[in-house]
């Protein structure tokens, strides 16, 4: 597409009224596949995004693109190895689209395809809505009978699973048809959340997603999970479907091994937070690893404890509570051993001394590299002390900033005394140390008291008095 011709299609997208907007946008991603027109889709839609982003248009979909969106959050690139409850790896989806559409429903398919197109260029919600259902429920009964068919049969479930490619892929289906099973229900809870990732759930949408749970438990034999698996996946951490667990379970603690649907789901947040425990460790014994890569996963780790702790009532002595706080001393063990280990060393190193002490020495300025270093311990160990009740440091963090803020009260009154004898080509290196003591202060303890020094130190460089 030209410069000029580019600029045209760019005005005209502007003046165009929501509807005819939104129609045009239908038109091109659907056009995608057929390429009837010639046209540059990537490019158009390029321009129609950040109108379309304006008006919150919805998305638009193929049939093959809908008939996914059910199980879409489930959907994972990296092959464990195994099946995993809740992840469909996506190489999955054109097995399964093969054997619905070619096989299974190859004479239903294209009426099934053309209504759902033709609801969606003609910008009718309820009709597009009535198609997708359509298509969720042709998958769902049509799949659903193939695996019992099969299940029933070992020598065609071996001929079904190496046609397809392993039974991994065979498993997947499984999960897919029973999304499928479910899709209107699921569809109806997605629409009233946030879009993903979901930071966490508010009381309204926990009562809302309760309210769909109940009528998948009522409509829907043994499909409670697939519910709160799909979920799951659009959170960014999965802890907050403890929530929901907990709205549906009173009692809700270790004890939840009697019911097979929430168990699981409790099993997986806490495999998730064993996987942040891990991630942890895996940094303190990299070589070359800085503070904040540590710190970063150990704030993931201490959010996702910390919202289990609230959420649900975990017994240390419970198969959970064995689980979480032996996670929660691997990342105890490698803060312990990567920041505050030698915390005093790394934070005191941009400090002029005298020997082994810290002395107010103005005639140069902090030396840069030693303070970049100081300051990153020093934001690290601020950091640790803040979420020290998650990760099990209470003691050993206060310990540690108790220490040091002695060395840096001692240094900073050592700053004040020396100040108003400063020497005038002495003062701008004077400034530089009195921040750089101010700035080691505040990281570790609160901003008031390095404020209060920072005011006490530039009066003294300017002669004047504190109130």
């Amino acid at each position: 597409m030209s410069a000029d011709a580019a600029d045209q299609l760019r005005q005209f997208v502007e003046t165009l009224p929501e509807p005819a907007l939104k129609k045009l946008a239908a038109t091109i991603e659907l056009d995608r596949g057929e390429n009837r027109y010639g046209l540059p889709h990537e490019a158009i839609m390029g321009m129609l995004r950040p109108r379309l982003a304006e008006i919150r248009a919805p998305r638009v979909f193929t049939a093959q693109r809908m008939l996914c969106v059910p199980f879409e959050d489930m959907l994972v690139i990296h092959d464990a190895g195994y099946k995993e409850n809740g992840r469909i790896l996506r190489a999955s989806i054109m097995p399964m689209w093969r054997l619905l559409t070619e096989e299974l429903i190859a004479n239903d398919w294209p009426d099934l395809d053309d209504r759902f197109v033709k609801a969606q260029k003609a910008g009718d919600p309820a009709r597009t809505d009535a198609a997708a259902s359509a298509i969720w429920r042709a998958g769902s009964e049509t799949l659903s009978a193939w695996i019992e068919e099969q299940a029933a049969d070992p020598d065609q479930l071996r001929k079904a699973t190496k046609k397809l490619g392993g039974t991994r892929i065979f498993e997947d289906i499984k999960e897919m048809a029973a999304a499928l099973e479910i899709a209107d229900i699921l569809e109806s809870a997605k629409a009233q959340l946030p879009r993903k990732p979901i930071l966490a759930l508010n009381k309204e949408q926990v009562n809302m997603l309760k309210r769909h749970y109940d009528q998948v438990a009522e409509q829907h034999d043994d499909r409670e999970l697939v519910f709160l698996l799909a979920i799951m996946g659009r959170l960014l951490q999965p802890f907050p479907i403890l929530k929901l667990v907990r709205a549906i379970s009173r009692k809700l603690d270790d004890t939840l091994a009697s019911r097979t649907d929430l168990s699981v789901a409790g099993d997986m947040v806490i495999r998730a937070l064993e996987e942040d425990a891990e991630r942890v460790a895996a940094v303190a014994a990299e070589k070359g690893a800085t503070e904040e890569e540590l710190m970063s996963r150990t704030r993931r780790f201490a959010t996702a404890f910390k919202g289990i702790t609230m959420d649900i009532g975990i017994r240390r002595d419970g198969e959970w509570g064995k689980r979480m706080y032996a996670c929660r001393s691997q990342v105890s063990a490698a803060v312990e051993r990567m920041i505050l280990a030698d915390a005093s060393r790394v934070v005191l190193l941009v400090l002029p001394k005298s020997g082994k002490r810290a002395v107010a020495d103005f005639s140069e300025r902090p030396d840069e590299d030693r303070f970049e270093r100081s300051e990153r311990r020093a934001r690290a160990l601020g950091e640790a002390m803040r979420i020290a009740e998650e990760i099990g440091l209470q003691s050993a963090c206060t310990n540690t900033i108790n220490d040091l803020r002695k060395d840096l009260d001692n240094y900073a009154a050592r700053i004040i005394a020396r100040l108003p004898k400063t020497e005038e080509h002495e003062r701008e290196n004077a400034r530089a140390h009195l921040a750089t003591a101010v700035r080691l202060i505040e990281l570790i303890s609160n901003s008031d008291e390095a404020d209060l020094l920072r005011r006490r130190g530039n009066a003294s460089l300017d002669n004047k008095t504190v109130s």
